[in-house]
């Protein structure tokens, strides 16, 4: 064999043995790429994933402008097997514009870009709260509750003033019933019983809506100078003859729902015989107001024992037939209205009265005052 065939067999063994070489060593710089790459595909471990969360959280938390105050926390060790770990439970209320739904979606959204091997539950709870539930590599970490904005109470709102305006005496004279029923305001007629117009005044009113009371005459003190009229309880009556009497009131004037006491400073101070008046007014349904012509009237205090609607005279509108003075007393009643929620004055069919009542009607209910009838007023 020449040499030159021996050094082309030798040429060709050694780029044999080179060729090889290049191949054995690419071969390992690719599975070293591979594994190089499949280290850093790896996810952070575990604890760091759950650090990664935290931070996300409260990041994102603090840029929607969410308080301390607004985050309750709080942590649970759980144990499984042999691996333990921390739940953070979190109630968080959202400030007024941020939707609950829509910040759990964007914190969601944000631990997917940033972590692997994360996994959520969300839910709608009531209220519109919204859940979230975060577990990495199947353990439960974070259990958040997204709460809607707490509305702000509204103020309590104060109940609107009330006034029953109750005009005593009706009965003697139409004409001025006419003038009452012009003011078109709530008014309670109370409408002596068998007088010229009682009836009549009482059909009236019972037609344009005004309440209609029974105006009981009772027997005041210094009779017989003092004159209760026709149909007076007097305290020298027995049991047999208070009925009799009142039941006569009580058929003489229609429509009536309730009585007051017209006069009796003497009658009212006699627990006995205005129990039996008072018994009788309840059987038929009705209410009774107390006149307060006595400072020792008991028949509020018994009314309210028997379990009756009842109330009190405050204020008189009209001891003094003057418009001034009736002005002031209409002022005193609108005061008492705002200071204890309602209040009952009491007024005659005076020319000065009704003069002062047209002027200050619309006044009245202009300042948020409401006149309604005596039946609206009672405890």
């Amino acid at each position: 064999m020449s040499r030159s065939t021996t050094s082309r067999r030798k040429g060709k063994k050694k780029r044999g043995k080179v060729s090889l070489f290049w191949k054995l060593l690419l071969c390992i710089g690719v599975a070293l790429g591979i594994i190089f790459y499949i280290h850093l595909r790896q996810p952070p471990p575990f604890t760091e994933r759950v650090r990664i969360v935290d931070q996300i959280i409260l990041a994102q938390l603090s840029q929607r402008e969410i308080t301390e105050q607004a985050i309750q926390k709080r942590e649970e060790e759980l144990k499984r097997k042999n691996t333990s770990w921390t739940l953070t439970r979190w109630e968080i209320t959202l400030p007024a514009g941020v939707d609950a739904k829509n910040i759990a979606s964007h914190l969601i959204q944000n631990i997917q870009d940033a972590c692997a091997g994360v996994a959520f539950t969300e839910s709608q709870r009531q209220n519109g709260a919204w859940a979230v539930q975060i577990t990495v590599d199947g353990f439960l970490v974070h259990h958040l509750i997204f709460h809607p904005p707490k509305l702000k109470p509204l103020p309590p709102r104060l109940p609107q003033p009330r006034i029953a305006i109750v005009v005593d005496d009706l009965g003697l004279d139409e004409q001025v019933t006419d003038e009452l029923l012009r003011l078109q305001a709530p008014l309670t007629f109370s409408i002596l019983p068998s007088q010229p117009f009682s009836r009549r005044i009482a059909k009236k009113a019972h037609d344009q809506g005004i309440e209609v009371i029974l105006h009981l005459p009772m027997e005041p003190r210094g009779f017989p100078l003092k004159d209760p009229g026709k149909g007076a309880l007097f305290v020298s009556m027995n049991t047999k003859e208070l009925l009799s009497q009142l039941r006569k009131d009580l058929d003489a004037v229609p429509f009536i729902t309730g009585a007051n006491n017209h006069m009796g400073s003497r009658f009212m101070e006699h627990d006995d015989k205005v129990k039996i008046v008072l018994q009788e007014l309840k059987k038929h349904g009705f209410f009774f107001l107390d006149s307060r012509t006595s400072a020792k009237s008991t028949g509020y205090q018994i009314a309210q024992t028997l379990g009756m609607r009842t109330g009190m005279r405050d204020i008189f509108l009209d001891n003094e037939a003057d418009v001034q003075a009736i002005r002031a007393q209409l002022e005193r009643l609108i005061k008492t209205a705002r200071d204890k929620g309602t209040a009952i004055g009491i007024c005659h069919p005076y020319s000065c009265t009704i003069t002062v009542l047209k002027e200050m009607v619309p006044k009245i209910k202009a300042d948020g005052i409401q006149i309604v009838p005596l039946s609206q007023a009672l405890d």
